[in-house]
């Protein structure tokens, strides 16, 4: 067949003439060759925000954009963008309202959001749950649970789990007593309720006990054959008081500050297994002795005593006792959670991964939809991950390879992997490192001391050499707690050591733009702050629990003077150090309008703590946006409304430029659009959007 090709002199004319003539551009040119608008927002206050800069400038106000293939052509005045429009361009009226670039969230976990759109997770192995109120010892809990299970008529081989509850009467009231007064305790000298005895109270029986296991009510045994299929076995002679109801639950909370107040980290949920549950379940998980023992040094040899925490105890239940959900269920489970961020105009956001069929599901949606609702930059965490060995933690980084990227340049819009996250191994909120930079008041300067989280780089746990190992390897670290003063110092020194070694130069660091999380505490200490810039290394404020968790641990230990540490977003800014903010929460809607705020007024439940650390609401946007989107280094296609980026974007109720700051979190997002697709409208409000309409 015999193409014609238009001569390029006539084509030439043509185009001329459009320019001078634009009425005649819909008559005249082939739509072969124009690049017509898929959709034309208008009658609307567009921020653009593309000034980058950490100031008040918000850049462009616009008051229409043009969109094609999910992507801004223009921006500009109504009549100017109309023009473009072509027989098939849809035209959307905003009616007035302001349209910002759509919110990131820099750092959050989703993952509870997954877990309540999913079904009932159908069971692997049927199992016995069994609620026992401890005695007054260890023997004597141990003969009540051997008394129950005759008395139910459990069978040999049956797995039974115990939920081991609190019993005020005997001197035990609180479930942290049996944690880690009982089970979890530092010396296995001290420890009361073993492996050992609980192999003598069920030897035919593989068994786990501990607190927040079966969720079961004293003197009741069941038996699970499926998750609809229960049997009760065993029920107590009298009526009891559900455990939940004894009077415990303000002394849980008591014991909770007050552990955490001595600087102790660990675990309310604390198992112990006996000898046969332990070897069913290394049949499972190889290698899990080790992995415990390594993950946690604060408890002597706990693989040994067949002790699992939190999270091993969650990844027992996902690998042994839970049949896995198949990806097609789990991925949709994800895509309502995604939508549901975007209820509060996030159109992007960064978390970790913590199990593999999470970054399954993500690519399940991508390859059947071609898009997520919204987009997700991950980190892997796989040096955290309780199911891998400890020689594993140290070395998959070097093994794989570097393979992170800047954004979307990675070939997939909607996700990437921004570099690994290692929350954990470095210093936490409530808790955090000052060290030197802030003594304490006098009468409790020692307490003070011995609660922060300062050891992380002396206790080289496999987690930290795991990081250390892939930052010399080439990889970003991104999303790593950077909490107080003195814990940003030492990290600094870490990153020095890698670059010590010759594997990794300032350079390569410096171009990382390694990323911290929530910097509650983290001051504006002279050398932290030179090293900062020097490593390029982002700083994000998780602004309200830095004005509501840290102020009473201020008050208690470190008077006055440790208010110049709560999170001097303002001073890091004015000192040229990049900054970033987060939630630390996918929901619920309408979140950013009560983070937001707070950075401008400092004011968090009912008091205003350091005022002249906050910035002006065009700053506050600005983090939210476009210092976001460099945390997760794709500010050439996110963070601003300009030519070439995407088109997503938030519209807002109100103005948020305008008014008193009291009244700026009495706002909220009625639309969401990420890559031109509504992901969120809400009906609830008559803000009259008017429908998309073709063309005429």
């Amino acid at each position: 067949m015999k193409r014609h090709r238009m001569p390029l002199s006539t084509l030439t004319l043509l185009v001329s003439a459009c320019l001078y003539f634009p009425a005649l551009a819909a008559q005249q040119l082939p739509p072969e060759i124009i690049s017509w608008p898929d959709t034309i927002y208008t009658n609307a206050i567009i921020v653009t925000l593309d000034e980058h800069e950490l100031n008040d400038d918000p850049g462009t106000i616009a008051e229409a954009m043009a969109v094609r293939d999910g992507s801004i052509q223009a921006v500009g005045s109504a009549d100017y963008i109309m023009r473009m429009r072509g027989p098939d361009t849809r035209v959307m009226d905003l009616a007035g309202k302001m349209v910002v670039p759509g919110f990131i969230e820099s750092h959050t976990h989703p993952f509870s959001l997954f877990d309540a759109n999913l079904p009932e997770q159908e069971l692997a192995l049927q199992f016995v749950s069994m609620g026992v109120q401890v005695e007054a010892t260890a023997d004597a809990t141990y003969a009540k649970i051997g008394a129950y299970a005759d008395e139910a008529g459990v069978r040999p081989g049956e797995w039974v789990m115990i939920e081991l509850i609190p019993n005020p009467a005997v001197g035990i009231p609180t479930i942290w007593d049996i944690a880690e007064g009982w089970i979890g305790t530092p010396d296995p000298a001290d420890q009361v309720f073993t492996s050992e005895g609980l192999t003598g109270a069920l030897p035919d029986n593989p068994a786990n006990a501990g607190v927040r296991n079966s969720a079961e009510d004293a003197g009741v045994v069941r038996r699970h054959i499926s998750v609809d299929e229960v049997e009760v076995l065993r029920q107590p002679t009298q009526p009891v008081v559900s455990h939940r109801k004894y009077d415990t639950e303000a002394a849980d909370i008591l014991a909770h500050w007050e552990r955490a107040n001595q600087g102790l980290r660990g675990s309310h949920a604390f198992v112990v297994f006996n000898e046969l549950g332990f070897v069913k379940t290394i049949e499972i998980m190889p290698g899990l002795e080790d992995t415990v023992t390594a993950l946690r040094p604060d408890i002597e040899n706990a693989g040994k005593r067949r002790i699992l925490g939190t999270g091993s105890k969650r990844a027992w239940n996902q690998q042994v006792l839970k049949r896995p959900y198949p990806t097609p269920v789990y991925a949709e489970a994800v895509k309502k959670a995604f939508a549901y961020m975007a209820r509060s105009g996030i159109t992007a956001f960064g978390s970790r991964v913590d199990f593999p069929h999470q970054l399954s599901a993500y690519h399940y949606l991508l390859r059947r939809d071609g898009r997520l609702p919204i987009r997700h930059a991950y980190t892997y965490e796989m040096h955290r991950n309780q199911l891998h060995t400890p020689y594993f933690v140290k070395n998959v980084y070097p093994f794989m390879g570097a393979h992170w990227s800047k954004g979307p340049t990675s070939g997939n819009q909607w996700l990437w992997n921004h570099g690994i996250g290692s929350e954990g191994a470095w210093d936490t909120p409530e808790i955090a490192c000052l060290g030197p930079d802030l003594p304490g008041l006098p009468d409790v300067a020692e307490e003070a001391k011995n609660r922060e989280r300062c050891g992380f780089l002396e206790n080289r746990t496999p987690e930290v050499v795991g990081m250390h190992n892939a930052l010399m390897a080439g990889w970003r670290i991104a999303g790593l707690h950077g909490i107080g003063s003195h814990g940003m110092r030492q990290f600094i020194e870490y990153v020095e050591e890698a670059i010590a070694s010759g594997k990794v130069s300032e350079e390569e660091v410096r171009e990382m733009r390694i990323l911290m999380a929530h910097g509650t505490m983290v001051g504006k200490q002279p050398d932290v702050i030179a090293g900062l810039k020097r490593y390029n290394i982002i700083i994000p404020f998780q602004i309200l629990r830095a004005l509501t968790d840290e102020p009473p641990v201020i008050d208690t230990f470190y008077g006055p003077e440790g208010y110049e540490f709560l999170a001097p977003v303002r001073s890091l800014i004015d000192a040229g150090v990049r900054v970033a903010v987060e939630t630390h929460s996918a929901g619920p809607p309408d979140l950013l309008f009560r983070h937001m705020p707070a950075l401008v007024t400092r004011t968090a439940a009912g008091r205003t703590h350091t005022p002249e650390e906050g910035v002006d609401r065009v700053i506050a946007l600005k983090m939210f946006t476009y210092s976001n989107a460099e945390s997760m280094l794709a500010e050439d296609y996110i963070g601003s409304l300009e030519p070439g980026k995407f088109a997503d974007f938030a519209v807002l109720l109100n103005n948020w430029l305008e008014g008193p700051d009291s009244e700026l979190g009495v706002n909220k997002v009625i639309m969401t659009v990420v890559g031109d697709e509504i992901i969120y409208e809400d009906q609830n409000v008559p803000w009259n959007s008017g429908a998309a309409t073709a063309a005429r």
